[in-house]
């Protein structure tokens, strides 16, 4: 019986120690095979999701293999001081991924294009650019995000960068999911409801740990079932990023803003989105501070390419689809609340056609130096022929 009792636990050490040499030898190959991006997240218990401050870090993809750094604040961008000089003009930007950049490095950005040019045009003022861009975010943790952070720079600008493609989706904690995120729920009476970010619990505690195994993200990037992204989600080990059911197939999370007539859970989260644009719109108006929405456009919207991605969606063809919804939505909240909305998709369409050239990376999806350049002067022109109305003059 000892004999019996003490092969097992031998038989059990041989099991585990071939199981962890198993999982550093996947772990080895992975990181030969994919490099590993070391960029730090953390959890903010006022912001949610942020990027951990003062890092020097990579980031690395099949288009771009690039050393991030991050200022004081937690925000890939150069730093800033709360205090306000008398000569300033501060814009503050706040958006996802697009406007994170992490791409790129950070004198390549959207904001810091934006800032040299309108610091060539502008003379009585110097101008300052500040980027609040945080990856996985939307209107949600855009408001949230000015409130807390945002404000506190005095700005005389807030531009907001919608991304129709996923905004809306990362907006809602009952599409978007992830538990590390702040959200906002509409109440019967028309109020707002605030569900704080979640600090604890083992979902944010082994979080930065699976964020640096190369093994774990080729998992990760291997997983299509939606049960099990929906199990992972609630406890903070996975933000859903497969598809949402409609009807008969599954489309990319948040492609129901293109639908002619979305379903009514859906409705609800364009209900809600539009709120908490309206409420930064107006959080903005308190503080003596314009308020300004830039829309970007996706891939298949710049290059024409709907009818070639939807051909991936089986079923996908026997729904309406209106892929200017979201623009003509956004625009009749504009002309209701008194802010204005650029469309970046039409520029950057007629640069396309113009020159063949992407202002995308091909397997990314982000802008590519281009891109950000392209979008720097829309919205530098838009704002200096308008610089009266936002004193810029």
């Amino acid at each position: 019986m000892k004999y019996s009792f003490r092969h097992g636990l031998e038989n059990l050490g041989v099991v585990g120690l071939g199981t962890v040499f198993a999982l550093l030898l996947a772990e080895g190959l992975s990181r030969f095979l994919h490099p590993l991006s070391t960029v730090e997240y953390r959890i903010d218990e006022e912001v949610g999701q942020i990027l951990v401050a003062g890092q020097s870090s990579r980031w690395v993809n099949k288009d771009y293999d690039v050393f991030v750094t991050t200022n004081k604040a937690g925000f890939h961008d150069v730093e800033h001081e709360f205090e306000k000089l008398p000569d300033r003009y501060r814009i503050i930007v706040l958006g996802d991924s697009y406007i994170e950049a992490l791409q790129l490095s950070i004198d390549r950005g959207f904001t810091q294009q934006l800032e040299r040019l309108l610091g060539h045009s502008v003379k009585n003022r110097r101008v300052e650019v500040i980027n609040l861009g945080v990856s996985g975010s939307g209107p949600a943790q855009y408001y949230r995000i000015l409130e807390k952070r945002g404000l506190l720079y005095k700005p005389d600008l807030v531009v907001m960068a919608v991304f129709p493609d996923n905004d809306f989706r990362d907006s809602d904690p009952d599409v978007g999911g992830a538990i590390f995120k702040p959200y906002y729920v509409l109440r019967s009476d028309g109020g707002l409801d605030y569900r704080a970010p979640q600090t604890e619990g083992i979902g944010s505690a082994l979080r930065p740990w699976l964020r640096r195994s190369a093994f774990l993200h080729l998992i990760r990037e291997g997983i299509s079932s939606f049960a099990l992204e929906r199990w992972l989600a609630p406890i903070g080990l996975l933000a859903p990023t497969g598809g949402i059911m409609l009807e008969d197939p599954a489309v990319p999370p948040g492609w129901s803003i293109y639908l002619s007539d979305p379903p009514v859970k859906w409705q609800e989260t364009e209900k809600l989105t539009f709120r908490l644009i309206r409420e930064a719109r107006a959080l903005s108006d308190q503080h003596g501070a314009d308020f300004l929405v830039m829309v970007i456009g996706s891939v298949p919207a710049v290059e024409n390419r709907w009818r070639e991605v939807l051909a991936t969606y089986p079923g996908s063809d026997d729904m309406r689809w209106d892929y200017e919804r979201p623009l003509w939505m956004l625009r009749a909240l504009g002309q209701q609340w008194r802010f204005d909305v650029i469309d970046l998709t039409e520029p950057f369409r007629a640069d396309f056609l113009a020159t063949g050239q992407s202002s995308s990376w091909p397997h990314d999806g982000h802008w590519n130096a281009r891109g950000h350049q392209l979008g720097a002067e829309v919205v530098s022109t838009y704002l200096l022929e308008n610089g009266q109305k936002y004193r810029l003059q």
